[in-house]
């Protein structure tokens, strides 16, 4: 009689966990969609390469194939990155619009 009450509880309004570990492009899979949300390279010239190239916060991303070498295309560059590089983008949910 007691554990009755607790037993039959409703659980309305219980939110759903999101996962809120950062993802980069190497945890990506080929034809997803993402925006760049950070850049983390290890080397300050990397951060330069990848914005020189077009890689910057906002900007939307699809991998196009992860073998030999991760493949994007962002915006109209397509390019080749090894896994280091590829590890140093943190990516987030395409942005509609």
């Amino acid at each position: 009689m007691f554990g009755r009450r607790n037993r039959h509880r409703r659980r309305f309004g219980r939110k759903a966990r999101v996962n809120h570990t950062p993802r980069t492009v190497a945890d990506m899979v080929p034809r997803e969609q993402a925006s760049v949300l950070a850049l983390a390279p290890a080397a300050r010239s990397d951060l330069h390469k990848l914005m020189a190239l077009g890689v910057l916060p906002g900007a939307p991303l699809t991998l196009l194939a992860r073998s030999p070498s991760f493949v994007l295309q962002v915006g109209e560059t397509v390019l080749a990155l090894d896994e280091k590089m590829a590890r140093s983008i943190v990516v987030g949910p395409p942005i509609e619009g």
